[in-house]
């Protein structure tokens, strides 16, 4: 029996339990109390966790990920049970988890090659030296932000930090009003962040040109140095702010020759950045030029996106993952996508509370009306909900499935559009 070993997780990601289990593993799962990404996504409520743990063999908590506690937890558990597989989908646990693998010899990108692709200023100076198109950038600490340093990079431009999750503290620039808006933001927003959320997000910053484009995600599995593109993405993203993520739609509509200069690309990254082995998300943005980076998340696609790729083809994407991890041959590509879906962000444009005359009845109605099968935005009347500015703090989502990406986008739209007066309030829209 292979023992596969989970280090923290995404609320999606908790799904890889059950996968593991059905692929015949003994199963365990490690929380740090420090800084778990799981524990950021669902606070105080353990029972979205607790389902999860039936597929648990051993679950183990540590203190941090950092230092010897967690290391010294991977020696005792090997030495009771060998370890054939270490993987995490969380931001929070993927570099410590390179560390660990490659004490242990396991199958996962070095440590330096990781480092190298999510360290996103890295990431730019090693695109650079290759020749590869990459936007040009400046690296600017929030000491020097603070203290009124002007970019040397022109207007418009995105600022965001060199290794952050879920939007947090990072702004597009159209303006000078934009950029002293986005200081006090981020003055602002420090100081009243969450102490494990602090410390995920650098107080570095990368400040690079803005590239006007189409947004796209490959979501790629890479074996001995050659990628797969298993799905492809168009992401539409919030009117009134193109930080602001609203769908995943895939496939992502592209013509086949589109597709393949995606794929042709982010294999040059890859081979740039050394990084030979894993599962990954990748951003970009597609204009006249072609692709460019906007970068690499070495995990799982976010949010409920697995799921929706499981409704799609009836193919369990964490299985994928820990094939991967067991040095399982793997031969996938996204001809698999014969049907639609797009996964819709609930979130409230200015904030505030859900109606009090809400009726849970009529949202329902409005689900069935549009064949939703897949819900997480489940409210209470008066409920309080916040402004949409990133990923963290959205009310939930909804999967929308279709035959054509564009339509099953422009349905995902007329349902915000419907729920605005279900809810009593108004929802973020991207058309």
């Amino acid at each position: 029996m292979k023992h596969v070993v989970f280090v923290d997780s995404t609320v999606s990601g908790l799904l890889a339990f059950q996968a593991a289990k059905r692929m015949g593993c003994y199963v365990t799962f490690i929380r740090q109390q420090d800084a778990s990404f799981l524990t950021i996504s669902i606070g105080n409520d353990e029972s979205k966790l607790t389902p999860h743990l039936a597929y648990v063999d051993q679950f183990l908590e540590v203190d941090s990920l950092d230092g010897n506690s967690f290391h010294d937890l991977l020696v005792r558990i090997h030495a009771e049970r060998p370890i054939n597989a270490l993987l995490s989908t969380s931001e929070a646990g993927i570099v410590p988890v390179a560390r660990e693998a490659e004490h242990f010899g396991l199958r996962y990108p070095s440590l330096a090659a990781l480092t190298n692709a999510v360290q996103k200023n890295q990431l730019r100076e090693t695109l650079k030296q290759h020749g590869i198109r990459s936007p040009g950038f400046q690296v600017l600490s929030e000491a020097q932000l603070a203290a009124g340093v002007e970019p040397e990079i022109a207007l418009p431009f995105v600022v965001k930090p060199t290794r952050g999750f879920a939007k947090q503290f990072s702004a597009i620039c159209f303006n000078a009003e934009d950029f002293a808006q986005f200081i006090k933001t981020l003055r602002e927003g420090r100081a009243e962040s969450d102490r494990m959320i602090d410390s995920l997000v650098s107080r570095d910053y990368l400040v690079e040109e803005y590239i006007q484009g189409s947004l796209h995600s490959a979501e790629v599995i890479v074996q001995n140095g050659i990628v797969q593109v298993y799905a492809t993405t168009v992401r539409f993203r919030s009117v009134y702010s193109e930080m602001l993520e609203m769908t995943a739609t895939m496939p992502s509509g592209l013509s086949v020759d589109e597709r393949d200069e995606i794929k042709a690309y982010v294999q040059s990254v890859f081979s740039a950045l050394k990084l030979d082995v894993g599962l990954y998300h990748v951003e970009l943005l597609k204009d006249a030029k072609g692709p460019c980076l906007v970068e690499i998340n070495a995990r799982m696609m976010g949010s409920v996106a697995p799921q929706m790729y499981r409704m799609l083809t009836d193919i369990d994407p964490f299985e994928l993952l820990i094939r991967l991890h067991l040095d399982e041959p793997i031969a996938i590509n996204d001809s698999v996508l014969t049907r639609a879906g797009t996964v819709v962000t609930i979130a409230s444009r200015h904030g505030g509370e859900i109606s009090p005359s809400y009726q849970q009845g009529r949202f329902e109605k409005l689900l069935k009306a549009y064949d939703i099968n897949f819900c997480s935005a489940w409210v209470k009347p008066e409920q309080k909900v916040n402004v949409y500015t990133g990923n963290i703090g959205t009310i939930g989502h909804v999967i929308v499935l279709g035959d054509d990406p564009w339509e099953v986008a422009r349905k995902g739209h007329r349902f915000l559009c419907e729920l605005d007066e279900i809810y009593g309030l108004e929802l973020a829209k991207y058309f």
